[in-house]
C-alpha cells in the first residue's frame, strides 16, 4: 500500500485541502442566502450556476491543461477558485453570487480533470481500484469534514468566505512542489447521446434524475433547513450525515447489484429514495433528531443510483467505447443537476420549504416507473456478464480511474 500511496501525496493532500475549501461553500451560500432575505429562485439561480460552469468546463477544460501542462492549470483554475470564494464576502448580491458559482463551476471541474488525469498517469492498470478508492474516501471524507467548517464563524460575516479562499489557495502548495511528472492527456471521443440512449435508456434517464435530485439537494437543502427553523449546527450536520450516508451504502449496494439483475436494485434504491422523502417531507420542522435520521438514509440512496446507472451502462457497451459513454452520462448528469436547483426552487416558492422534498420525490417516482417499465420489457444482463460495480464520483474523468475502463495510455 505505501508503494502505491507515496507517489499520489502530494495529489491527494491537495484534493483533500481542496474538499476542505469548497466542500462547504455551497452550503454556506445557502446558509446566507437566507440570512440576507434572498429568494429561492435566486438562491436555486446560484447552485444552477455552478453546475453550468461545471459542464462548460468539462467540454473545454482538457485544451486549457494541454496547452499549459497540469501544473499551470491547476494553479490558475485554483486561484481563480479562491478569488471568487473571497469576493462573496466583498459583494453580496444575488446575481453577481451567479456568476461567481459559474467561475467557480468551471475552475472545479478543471482542478478535478487535472488531478484525475494526473492520478491515471501515476497508476498501473492492477492498482487502479486501489487509487480509485482512496480518491473517494479524500474526495467525499473531506467534503463531509467541511460542513463542520460552517460551525467556526458567523455565517452572516466574512470570515467563512475567507476560510474558504484560504484553503483553496493552500491547496496549490502540494502540486506545485510535487516532484512527480505530469502526464499528457489522454484524448477520447464523446458518443452522442442519441447513440447512448440506444444502449442504456435506463442509464440515461437514470443519470438525468438523479442530477436533478442531487442539484436541487446540494444547493436547496441547506436553505430549507434553515427555514425550517433547524440552527446552523444542525444544517453542517445534515449535510455531512447526507454524504456519509452514500459513503456508507456504495459497498452493499454495489455487492448485491453485481449478484442480481442490477435493475431490481436500482428499482429498491428508488423506493427507499421515494420513501425518505416522504420522512423528511412528514418531520421537516420537527425534531431535528428523527431529519437528520432519515436524511442518511436519503443520502445513502441519492448516492448510490448514480454508480449503479453507470454500471448498468457499462453492462451493455463494449470496453472501448466505456469511456466515451461515461462522459457522455457525465454530461448528462450535469445537466440535471443544473437544472434541478431551479425546479425544486419553483417548488419551494409554490409548495412550501418542504416542496424541495416534493419535487425530489416526483422525481424519483418517475424514475421507478421508468425502471419498472423497462424490466417489464427487456430481459436482465445475464450475472455473468455484467461488469462489476464500481464506486464512480462524478467528475470530469473519474472514468479513468475506473479499474473497469482499459486506458489508451500507459501507465507509469
Amino acid at each position: 500500500m505505501k508503494s502505491v500511496l507515496i507517489p499520489i501525496t502530494a495529489l491527494m493532500t491537495g484534493i483533500l485541502l481542496l474538499m476542505l475549501g469548497t466542500g462547504f461553500l455551497g452550503t454556506l451560500i445557502g446558509v446566507r442566502g437566507a440570512i440576507e432575505g434572498f429568494s429561492q429562485i435566486e438562491i436555486g439561480l446560484m447552485m444552477s450556476a455552478y453546475y453550468i460552469g461545471f459542464a462548460v468546463a468539462c467540454l473545454f477544460g482538457a485544451r486549457v491543461i494541454e496547452r499549459v501542462g497540469h501544473i499551470r492549470a491547476y494553479a490558475a483554475f485554483a486561484s481563480i477558485a479562491a478569488a471568487a470564494a473571497a469576493t462573496h464576502a466583498a459583494i453580496v448580491d444575488p446575481y453577481s453570487w451567479v456568476v461567481l458559482r459559474v467561475i467557480t463551476g468551471a475552475c472545479l471541474a478543471g482542478i478535478y480533470m487535472v488531478i484525475e488525469s494526473w492520478l491515471n498517469g501515476q497508476v498501473s492498470n492492477e492498482r487502479r481500484g486501489t487509487i480509485m478508492a482512496v480518491y473517494m474516501i479524500v474526495n467525499l471524507g473531506g467534503t463531509a469534514v467541511a460542513q463542520q467548517l460552517l460551525l467556526l464563524s458567523d455565517p452572516g460575516g466574512f470570515a467563512l468566505f475567507v476560510l474558504s479562499s484560504v484553503l483553496i489557495s493552500v491547496a496549490v502548495v502540494p502540486v506545485a512542489l510535487t516532484t512527480s511528472v505530469a502526464p499528457s492527456l489522454i484524448p477520447t471521443e464523446r458518443m452522442s447521446l442519441a447513440e447512448l440512449y440506444s444502449l442504456s435508456p435506463l442509464g440515461v434517464v437514470g443519470a438525468l434524475s438523479i442530477g436533478l435530485i442531487n442539484g436541487a439537494m446540494w444547493g436547496l437543502m441547506p436553505l430549507a433547513a434553515i427555514n425550517f427553523g433547524y440552527p446552523t449546527s444542525s444544517v453542517a450536520l445534515l449535510m455531512s450525515l447526507i454524504i456519509l450516508g452514500g459513503v456508507a451504502l456504495q459497498w452493499p449496494t454495489g455487492w448485491a447489484s453485481d449478484r442480481m439483475d442490477r435493475r431490481t436494485v436500482i428499482a429498491v434504491a428508488c423506493a427507499l429514495l421515494i420513501a425518505s422523502c416522504v420522512g423528511l417531507f412528514v418531520t421537516s420542522g420537527g425534531r431535528v433528531g428523527v431529519f437528520l435520521a432519515i436524511s442518511v438514509v436519503f443520502g445513502g440512496m441519492s448516492f448510490v443510483i448514480y454508480p449503479l446507472c453507470s454500471a448498468h451502462l457499462n453492462d451493455r457497451v463494449s470496453d472501448s467505447d466505456r469511456v466515451s459513454a461515461s462522459a457522455v452520462l457525465l454530461l448528462v448528469l450535469g445537466v440535471g443537476a443544473a437544472i434541478g436547483p431551479l425546479l425544486g426552487a419553483f417548488a419551494m416558492r409554490y409548495l412550501g420549504d418542504s416542496g424541495l422534498f416534493v419535487f425530489m420525490g416526483v422525481v424519483a417516482v418517475f424514475f421507478l416507473v421508468f425502471v419498472l417499465l423497462r424490466m417489464r420489457d427487456n430481459p436482465p444482463v445475464p450475472s455473468v456478464e455484467q461488469s462489476r460495480f464500481e464506486p464512480v464520483i462524478p467528475a470530469p474523468v473519474s472514468t479513468m480511474l475506473d479499474p473497469r475502463v482499459e486506458p489508451a495510455g500507459p501507465a507509469a
